[in-house]
Parts: C-alpha cells; structure tokens; sequence
C-alpha cells in the first residue's frame, strides 16, 4: 500500500509545499511593513515623550520599540528560509531525509510556526514536514533539543 501511495501521491508535497511556502512570505512581507509603520510612530511618541520630559514613559516605550525590532529581524530571517526552502522544493521531495544544507532552514520554519500565530501557513508546512520527516524529528526542534539547528535570531 505504501508503494501505491508513494506513486500516486508523488509531486503533492512539492506543489502543496511550493503553495504554503509562498502565501507565508507574502504575508511575512505583510507584516513587516504593518510592524515597520508602528515602529515609525512608536519612535515620533517616544520623541514627543522625552521633549515632554516624560523620562518614565519614554523607556517604557523603548523597551516595546526594541522588542518589535527583535521580531521584524526574525521575520525577516523566517522570510529568507522559506524562499531558501521554496527554491529547493523539487530536492525535498525526492529524499526521504532532511538534507544538511536545508537543516538549518526547516528547523527554523518548524520552530517558528506554533510561535507566529499571525502566520498559519507556516503550521501547514510544519504538518507537511511532519509527515515527511516524522513526528519525532518536529517534536525534537520544537524543543530544541541539541542535535536540531535552530537559528538563534529565531529562537
């Protein structure tokens, strides 16, 4: 059964991969520019608090402003593994294990996903590694364990 499964479903993962790979950068891209424009009016408060001499204010708001620009910069890096892994789509369909080039890649994106709740493509591509790779290997980078390679900017 496995074998008639394999022949017939062959190229699904790829073109199903390809899909939800593109819809997250699209709306990746989305939500850089949306964080970038509150950033913009984040900084203009922040100025109009200090020449307020509201000192207090001011760091409170420093503080969201760096924490937003920790989260533009993963996205950011969670932009470029997934055009990295949506160019290498076709490699990954015809291995049975994650390659090394694209560990780094994949462990990122699967990491990421329960993380980004504004970014629900990335959980479909995390299901499909899932079913790829097993379940045992996702569970793994979701705790990450030593042998995954996460990249730091994401986790």
């Amino acid at each position: 059964m496995s074998l008639l499964n394999q022949l017939f479903n062959r190229g699904v993962f790829g073109a199903k991969c390809k899909t939800c790979l593109t819809l997250a950068i699209s709306r990746i891209k989305l939500l850089q520019n949306k964080r970038e424009m509150q950033l913009k009016q984040m900084r203009k408060e922040i100025a109009q608090f200090l020449q307020a001499g509201q000192e207090a204010i001011a760091r409170i708001r420093v503080e969201h402003v760096i924490r937003e620009q920790n989260i533009c910069t993963a996205y950011a890096v969670l932009e470029l593994f997934c055009e990295f892994v949506l160019a290498r789509a076709p490699i990954l369909e015809n291995q049975k294990d994650c390659p090394t080039e694209l560990r780094e890649a994949i462990a990122s994106i699967i990491f990421a996903a329960p993380r980004c709740s504004d970014l629900p493509d990335l959980l479909q591509v995390t299901n499909l590694f899932s079913s790829k790779y097993g379940k045992e290997y996702v569970a793994a980078v979701a705790e990450l364990r030593p042998d995954t390679s996460v990249n730091r900017t994401v986790n």
